[in-house]
């Protein structure tokens, strides 16, 4: 395990609150910046915040999606958009920019594969359930470009039936790092949860949930 890196293993595969873990791990390894805070006030201080895209260049093999409401958009065969739901089905680097009203990324892919999330100025919120949601895959990675202000939010109330309670919910392998900035935002649930082992490197995450 290389140094300031720093991981931590559900044995038995129980849900993980990611805003626990991260404070632990911010606090006591300095693997980055985060706070967390249930304050409502404070939600919609980051929900009114702008999202800025990063200073780095896109590398040739990173897939490109576009998000908006008019119409979210990419050049790759495993990127398929329907709606305002973005689903990801297949291993790679994926480079999300732009912003929906309500929207969802969706990681459906084999379960041997490792899919990476940089996100570069995007602005993702959704009521009712995840933002971004990962399905299946080995690990998935979420990491704020350099230079770049991100926002991933939820809002309302959770389906019970679905058992997803977090603005970013994994149920594989998940890691946050990155050179820019992440808000994460919940009204009712946790930031951040995942079902099996999350690694956090570098980055700033800032989460306001109303669970911890």
């Amino acid at each position: 395990m290389r140094k300031g890196e720093t991981t931590m293993n559900s044995k038995y595969k129980k849900t993980l609150c990611a805003v626990l873990c991260v404070l632990l791990m911010g606090s006591l390894l300095g693997c980055g910046s985060v706070s967390s805070s249930a304050n409502t006030t404070a939600a919609s201080l980051i929900l009114a915040s702008d999202v800025t895209v990063g200073t780095e260049t896109a590398e040739a093999d990173e897939i490109l999606i576009s998000l908006s409401d008019a119409g979210s958009a990419s050049d790759s065969a495993a990127v398929s958009i329907d709606g305002s739901t973005v689903t990801i089905t297949a291993e790679g680097t994926y480079r999300l920019s732009g912003t929906l009203s309500d929207g969802q990324i969706v990681v459906s892919a084999p379960e041997d594969a490792k899919v990476k999330l940089i996100l570069d100025g995007a602005d993702i919120p959704r009521s009712g359930s995840a933002a971004i949601l990962a399905l299946s895959a080995d690990k998935v990675i979420v990491a704020s470009a350099e230079g770049s202000v991100n926002k991933v939010s939820s809002t309302g109330e959770f389906d019970a039936a679905d058992s997803i309670d977090a603005a970013i919910f994994a149920k594989c392998d998940l890691n946050l790092n990155g050179d820019g900035i992440l808000y994460v935002s919940c009204e009712t649930g946790h930031g951040v949860v995942t079902k099996d082992d999350f690694k956090m490197k570098d980055g700033t995450v800032s989460i306001t949930a109303a669970k911890k």
